[in-house]
C-alpha cells in the first residue's frame, strides 16, 4: 500500500505519495485540519483531526536540501521544455524558442531551490510562432490520434504532429521522450558524467495533460474519459519502465493539470468572438475533464508502489492568483483572508505578449513592459514570475514535510539555530553534511 500525504495551504493542494505504509494522510495546514484516511481495498474511513503544522523557515529549507549535488530529469511539453536537450534535439527551426524575458521554466527553479547539479530536459514543444500556436506534446500521439480521428470522417493534424519541408515528423510524447531517455542515460553509467552520489538524489519531473485535455475536450464527456483513462494507463506504464530501468528508488514530481479554459489562448480560439465554442459546450467539458484528469491521477498515484512521487495542486494555485487579484481589485476578501493583500499580479486575464495571427502564421505580436506582473506570458503560458513560484513552492514543500526518502542520509542536515552564530546567522554544512553557524 501506499501512504500519501496532502498539504493544504490557503493556496494548492500538494500531495506526496509514498511507497511505504497503509494509510494516506491528509494535512491541511492553514485551515487546521488533518484528514487520516486509510487506503484499504474495497474500504473508505475519514477521520478529522485539528493540527497544524509547524511552519518552515527560508533557512530551514536551504538546509533540508543543503548543497549536495543532485539532478533534475525532466519529461513534458512546451511549459517545461527549456530549450537544451542532451540527446536528439529537434532539427532546425523545430526547436523550442523563449525570449530572455519570459525566463526560466519551473524545473529550472526547481533546480536552482535544490542546488542540482544536472538538469537533464526531454521535454519537447514547438516554436513559440510556429503555425497557429496551438499544438504541444502528450503522453501518447497514436492515442491522441486515435481518439480525435474515432467519430470523425476527417483527418487531422494535431499536436503531435509538425510540418517541415513537405514531410510530417511526430513531435516526442512521453514513450518516445522515455526512449530517449533510456538511450542517454546508459551514456551516462560509461562516461561517468553523472555521479554516483547526483543519482541517488536524482529527482524526475513528469508533467503532461495541458495539450491532451486541450484536444479531448472536444469530444463527449464520455470519449473523453475514455482517453484519459487510457492516458494514464500509458503515463504510468512508463513510470513502471523508467522505474526497471532506474536502480535506485524512484522520486517523481507531478504537477496536476490545471484549467484551461482560464487561459487567454481559450478565448481566442474557444469561446471568443472568433472561436470554435461560442455556446461554451467545449469548455463546460474541459472543466469537467480537468476534475477526471486529476481524479484519475491520485488514484493511480496511490496504488504506485516504485517509488515516492509528490503531486502539486497546480489548478487551485492558478485558481488562487486569479481569485486574490479580482478580490483585491473588488476590495473584498473570503473567510480565509484572500484579498487582503495586494497580489504580485498587475494582470491575470491578458498576457504579456499578445500575438495578432493569421490564418496559418503570426502576423505580428506586442510585449508588455513588466513580464513579472503578467500572470501570463502568452496566451497559451505561465509568466515568469508564475513558473518561479511553482518551482520554489514545490522545493519548499517537500523540504517542510520532512519525509527522508528525498535526501540521502549521509547529506541530511540538522537544523540548529543559529541566532548567536555570525553576522547574519546562515548555517553552513560542514563535510559530514551537519549544519554549523556561519562565521562571518
Amino acid at each position: 500500500m501506499v501512504m500519501r500525504f496532502v498539504r493544504h495551504y490557503r493556496g494548492p493542494t500538494k500531495l506526496l505519495v509514498r511507497a511505504a505504509g497503509l494509510a494516506t494522510i491528509a494535512l491541511l495546514s492553514f485551515c487546521g485540519i488533518v484528514y487520516l484516511t486509510w487506503s484499504l481495498p474495497g474500504l473508505s474511513s475519514r477521520t478529522t483531526l485539528t493540527s497544524f503544522l509547524p511552519k518552515t523557515t527560508a533557512k530551514e529549507v536551504k538546509i533540508r536540501w543543503n548543497d549536495a549535488p543532485r539532478r533534475v530529469i525532466v519529461f513534458g511539453d512546451s511549459w517545461s521544455d527549456n530549450g537544451h536537450y542532451p540527446v536528439d534535439p529537434p532539427g532546425q527551426g523545430q526547436s523550442s524558442t523563449r525570449d530572455a524575458a519570459q525566463g526560466k521554466v519551473w524545473t529550472e527553479w526547481l533546480c536552482a531551490a535544490i542546488s542540482c547539479t544536472h538538469h537533464d530536459n526531454f521535454a519537447r514543444s514547438l516554436p513559440q510562432l510556429w503555425e497557429s500556436g496551438y499544438s504541444g506534446a502528450v503522453v501518447d500521439s497514436n492515442l491522441l490520434n486515435t481518439t480525435m480521428v474515432a467519430s470523425s470522417n476527417a483527418t487531422i493534424l494535431n499536436s503531435s504532429i509538425i510540418l517541415a519541408l513537405g514531410t510530417a515528423e511526430p513531435l516526442a510524447d512521453m514513450k518516445t521522450q522515455v526512449q530517449q531517455w533510456l538511450g542517454f542515460e546508459k551514456q551516462q553509467y560509461d562516461n561517468t558524467r553523472v555521479k554516483k552520489i547526483e543519482r541517488s538524489r536524482t529527482i524526475f519531473t513528469v508533467w503532461f495533460s495541458f495539450w491532451d485535455l486541450w484536444y479531448y475536450s472536444e469530444k463527449t464527456v464520455a470519449e473523453a474519459e475514455v482517453a484519459i483513462t487510457k492516458t494514464m494507463d500509458t503515463l504510468f506504464e512508463q513510470l513502471d519502465l523508467i522505474a526497471e530501468n532506474w536502480p535506485l528508488e524512484m522520486k517523481v514530481i507531478i504537477p496536476e493539470a490545471i484549467d484551461t479554459t482560464f487561459l487567454p489562448g481559450w478565448q481566442s480560439v474557444k469561446t471568443g468572438p472568433k472561436g470554435s465554442d461560442p455556446q461554451g459546450a467545449i469548455q463546460r467539458n474541459a472543466v469537467i475533464l480537468v476534475e477526471q484528469w486529476n481524479r484519475a491521477l491520485d488514484m493511480r498515484a496511490t496504488r504506485w508502489n516504485k517509488g515516492s512521487m509528490y503531486i502539486y495542486n497546480t489548478n487551485e494555485w492558478l485558481l488562487d492568483q486569479v481569485r486574490e487579484h479580482e478580490l483585491y481589485s473588488m476590495k473584498m476578501s473570503d473567510a480565509n483572508g484572500v484579498g487582503i493583500n495586494k497580489p504580485p499580479w498587475e494582470n491575470v486575464r491578458s498576457a504579456c505578449v499578445e500575438f495578432e495571427r493569421g490564418a496559418s502564421d503570426v502576423k505580428g505580436f506586442t510585449q508588455c513592459s513588466d513580464p513579472k506582473g503578467y500572470l501570463f506570458w502568452d496566451d497559451m503560458h505561465l509568466g515568469p514570475e508564475a513558473m518561479r513560484m511553482i518551482g520554489e513552492s514545490i522545493a519548499n514543500d517537500i523540504a517542510s514535510i520532512h519525509d527522508d526518502s528525498w535526501f540521502a542520509n549521509d547529506v541530511v542536515a540538522r537544523y540548529e539555530d543559529s541566532d548567536d552564530g555570525g553576522s547574519n546567522g546562515t548555517p553552513t554544512l560542514s563535510p559530514d553534511g551537519k549544519s554549523s553557524p556561519s562565521k562571518g
